[in-house]
């Protein structure tokens, strides 16, 4: 207990990922949830197939998809929080390609 108490807490929804590259391809969509590049690009980025990678993903209970909508979400409620941006410029930083997609993203998300 000691030591969990003197651990760093980190504001991340994603599991630790031991293998390297995929850590890095899921800390990055983190940092970049617009970053709409396919998941074959994010494997040659780290030098495995994109199979693989999807694999590795798997592993943790994951899917492409679903690590983009997450990141996506997140971004979302703290992008929100800053009341100054308006709505079309929020949705295009988190990649989508029209406001009306990000409502219906966001109502998915939360409900509301």
């Amino acid at each position: 207990m000691d030591q969990l108490r003197q651990a760093p807490v980190h504001d991340c929804f994603l599991p630790y990922a031991r293998h390297p590259g995929l850590l890095g391809v899921l800390e990055g969509m983190q940092a970049e949830p617009g970053d709409n590049r396919p998941l074959a690009q994010w494997a040659e980025q780290v030098h495995v197939s994109e199979r693989t990678l999807a694999r590795r993903m798997q592993a943790l209970g994951l899917s492409y998809t679903a690590v983009l909508d997450a990141a996506r979400h997140q971004a979302a409620l703290h992008a929100l929080a800053q009341a100054d941006r308006p709505l079309g410029e929020i949705s295009q930083s988190l990649g989508f390609a029209e406001p009306s997609v990000f409502n219906r993203a966001f109502r998915r998300w939360t409900g509301c």
